[in-house]
């Protein structure tokens, strides 16, 4: 299976717009998402599924990483587009896992993946409050490679609004559930089109918060998030210079520049040459 760890963005492609797949891909997001849920009319999911079958079988995607949010599996919509899904010849990069509420959904429909020899990445939607509360379960489960913050959904079940100040408990909620997993953590769509400074904003307050990417629901909006998760050059030649530092003191305690470096402060600068790595290749 290919790596998801070290994108930065996700762009949502509707199913019913595979038409546009040149002008998706050259948008430049890392990791691109045909949707088949919430994109796709209740009355036009067979309709939506064999397009994105035939589409799937027949076409050169063109793009390094592909994956398709497929409805709840525990809804006979889902299961089809699961058996649809294991008769692929060539299998997406990952599968977008929506409306799941606890750990035995995701561990079932891995342990079938597996049986029928279709490992692919499992990404998690965390969309629901019983999904939140039961999230460390949820992302510690076989063949989860990333997850999502579905703060859209989240909101309405709540009854809340989406502004940052009032889900960042639940942002952080969500973090504190994948800690230590080594996870790709893809944070909610931003969804004014026409603000890309609120959306760069926003971006950056998920990088603070300890995530690693945001999903998009327009091309333009790639830019801006990358700006946020680009490790710049400046960034990249600091952190290389605490890891020589630190090395040089054989790895213990050392004040540098006002601050001190000790073994959390490496793991974060490792962390950004590896990225800054990955994307140069």
């Amino acid at each position: 299976m290919k790596s998801i760890n070290h994108i930065r963005s996700l762009l949502f492609v509707p199913a019913g717009k595979l038409d546009k797949w040149n002008k998706v891909v050259a948008a430049g997001a890392d990791m691109l998402c045909i949707d088949l849920e919430d994109s796709v009319p209740s009355g036009e999911k067979n309709q939506a599924r064999d397009a994105v079958e035939q589409f799937l079988q027949n076409r050169e995607l063109s793009h390094p990483l592909v994956i398709i949010r497929i409805n709840s599996p525990e809804t006979e919509t889902g299961n089809l587009d699961l058996d649809m899904i294991r008769e692929l010849n060539h299998l997406p990069d990952g599968l977008m896992i929506p409306k799941l509420n606890e750990a035995a959904v995701i561990e079932k429909l891995a342990k079938q993946l597996i049986m029928f020899g279709k490992k692919t990445n499992l990404i998690p939607l965390i969309e629901t409050s019983r999904a939140l509360e039961n999230a460390r379960d949820i992302l510690d489960q076989k063949l989860v490679a990333g997850a999502v913050f579905g703060g859209h959904d989240l909101a309405m079940e709540l009854g809340c609004s989406k502004e940052w100040g009032v889900l960042a408990a639940y942002r952080s909620e969500f973090i504190r559930g994948a800690g230590g997993l080594n996870l790709s953590l893809i944070d909610m769509p931003w969804f004014g089109l026409n603000d890309a400074d609120g959306l760069r904003n926003e971006t950056a307050n998920c990088k603070r918060f300890g995530f690693t990417a945001k999903a998009a629901i327009h091309p333009a909006q790639i830019d801006p998030i990358h700006s946020v998760f680009t490790p710049t050059s400046d960034e990249v030649a600091e952190a290389k210079e605490k890891i020589r530092v630190f090395e040089e003191h054989g790895g213990h305690a050392v004040a540098w520049k006002g601050t001190v470096l000790e073994p959390p402060v490496i793991e974060k600068a490792k962390r950004i040459v590896e990225r800054a790595t990955n994307l140069d290749r």
